[in-house]
């Protein structure tokens, strides 16, 4: 019998932090203490996104905020701590499958990753899959899709931290994602503390930001961020 998955709930906070080496850099202990900052000001869903970084840099960075997420305090209800991989369905699933029976992994997957059905087969059946949407069918599609369990919408707003965006979808787009979808709705692209309290309106679950976090002053940047959601 194949084992039921659980419902995904987006994070109370609707706030959904990605760590990306572009922003951050690839050092695993820069890394790890921006998650512990992130932890601490209560981020519950964090993403490691490491864009042309070579498998074993990425096994490093991702093991190292592990043993972070390791330390956090876990009620062991729906709002606990949440680490993303993104597009690299076999690291997600060698650290969702490793000794740290506790941590809770997510894969997130672009349109052009291994397809969810076929990332699935590299991750425990726990595992969550977002996959990133730019527009209605994309979304009509991954709300169709039974291994997709979120779904990410954009870019909202203009990005740079992207070599090729996608095309812009702004709030309607948003709008038009929730009214196919029931799933769990991220809201990416752009989005900064007076943008993302219209992103939530428009009908996204969460936000989730990239240049909006400060690696100078993260604790400060990040809670400006909670404010504008709360």
């Amino acid at each position: 019998m194949t084992a039921r998955r659980p419902v995904l709930r987006a994070p109370a906070n609707r706030l959904y932090a990605i760590v990306d080496t572009g922003v951050f850099g690839s050092e695993p202990a820069v890394a790890a203490s921006a998650v512990r900052t992130l932890l601490d000001c209560g981020v519950r869903w964090i993403q490691l996104r490491a864009k042309g970084v070579p498998d074993l840099a990425l096994w490093r960075l991702a093991e190292a905020m592990g043993r972070v997420f390791d330390e956090a305090p876990d009620d062991g209800g729906e709002d606990a701590p949440l680490l993303w991989i993104n597009d690299n369905a076999a690291i997600a699933g060698v650290l969702a499958s490793g000794p740290r029976a506790g941590l809770r992994v997510g894969l997130h997957l672009g349109q052009d990753d291994l397809p969810p059905a076929a990332a699935r087969l590299s991750i425990p059946p726990a595992c969550p899959i977002g996959r990133s949407t730019h527009g209605r069918a994309q979304a009509v599609e991954a709300d169709g899709d039974p291994a997709v369990d979120a779904l990410a919408i954009g870019p909202v707003f203009g990005t740079t931290t992207k070599e090729r965006p996608d095309p812009v979808v702004g709030l309607a787009g948003v709008a038009q994602a929730r009214e196919v979808t029931s799933k769990p709705l991220i809201g990416i692209g752009g989005i900064d503390p007076e943008g993302a309290p219209r992103v939530i309106e428009a009908g996204a679950d969460a936000v989730a930001v990239v240049s909006a976090l400060d690696p100078a002053d993260l604790t400060t940047s990040c809670r400006r961020l909670l404010r504008a959601l709360a």
